[in-house]
């Protein structure tokens, strides 16, 4: 029932900070060449560590089991010494047996051991089946996977690649750019992309952008920077008119010192006034806040029309 769903619900619990969340299943989805290999290495060894991802995003410190289907042993070597990845990761290769997508056999090996798993690259894992990548059934063991991510509590999150551009340079990318049929794009709750940006305003100017959300914000961007000497990845700064992730803190904890001080419900046109945040951050952070179940919303009734949405803190 809705009521037994609602008690089995759990707020939002992120691996890393804004952009991995538990019980989800993540794509992450780059052209050939675009990194997105050594951006998952860098996801998983700051998880492995519990250190910040892209030197800025809290993480949470959990065992990592990375699956890799795309780079031989050697490379893989090579590739996470020269990056220093942690060393609390678990790392099975084809020849070890992972040279297709096994569900069972993967939900044996999570147990109750693995905190997050990756999968490079879903594309590798599901090709050789009876479906080609463009049927639509393609995506059927993605489906399961989501449900093993939700069974398990753990985000898995596998990579893919994006189309190549029809008419010359890639200058931004959308849901119709995930390569093969439009159910991949479907069975995944959240879904990122990486592409070089066509006009960088900077050295190795990368575009980190989140395609699709039910938990990341869709439309959210981050410019990101590679390190062709390390393959390492760095924050630089987020796209046009959407708050850095101090900006966003800042809101955040504006807006609970109010909602404490004032110790009574406000509307988001109110708590936008007090803190000096334009309404469409504020609205978007306080959504944030409620999933997370740290503030309390009420609907005050219009006579026409949509309620008026109040906020209060948990101790009003």
């Amino acid at each position: 029932s809705a009521k037994d769903l609602k008690i089995t619900s759990r707020k939002v619990d992120w691996i890393i900070e804004k952009i991995i969340e538990r019980k989800n299943l993540i794509l992450l989805a780059g052209e050939s060449s675009s990194g997105k290999t050594s951006l998952m290495y860098a996801m998983a060894s700051a998880i492995g560590e519990g250190s910040k991802f892209l030197n800025t995003f809290s993480t949470k410190k959990g065992k990592v089991l990375f699956i890799q289907a795309d780079e031989s042993r050697s490379n893989c070597a090579h590739k996470i010494k020269i990056i220093g990845v942690s060393n609390n990761i678990d790392f099975l290769f084809k020849d070890g047996g992972f040279d297709k997508l096994n569900i069972q056999k993967l939900s044996e090996l999570i147990g109750n051991y693995y905190d997050i798993v990756f999968l490079d690259s879903i594309t590798t894992l599901l090709t050789g089946g009876k479906y080609l990548y463009k049927d639509a059934e393609f995506a059927l063991p993605l489906y399961e996977l989501n449900d093993l991510a939700s069974e398990k509590n753990i985000p898995i999150i596998f990579s893919s690649h994006l189309k190549k551009p029809e008419h010359g340079e890639r200058i931004n990318v959308n849901k119709h750019d995930v390569m093969g049929n439009q159910s991949i794009y479907a069975a995944a709750s959240d879904i990122w992309s990486i592409h070089k940006s066509t006009k960088p305003d900077f050295e190795d100017h990368f575009l980190f952008s989140c395609l699709k959300g039910r938990n990341c914000d869709e439309g959210s961007l981050l410019n990101i920077q590679g390190d062709q000497e390390t393959f390492k990845w760095y924050y630089h700064s987020s796209g046009k008119n959407q708050l850095s992730p101090k900006e966003e803190n800042l809101c955040r904890s504006k807006i609970l010192e109010l909602l404490k001080q004032k110790n009574d419900f406000l509307d988001v046109k109110d708590i936008s006034k007090n803190i000096g945040f334009s309404e469409q951050h504020t609205r978007r952070i306080l959504r944030h806040l409620f999933s997370e179940e740290i503030i309390i919303r009420q609907d005050q009734k219009n006579s026409n029309g949509r309620p008026n949405h109040l906020y209060g803190s948990k101790k009003s």
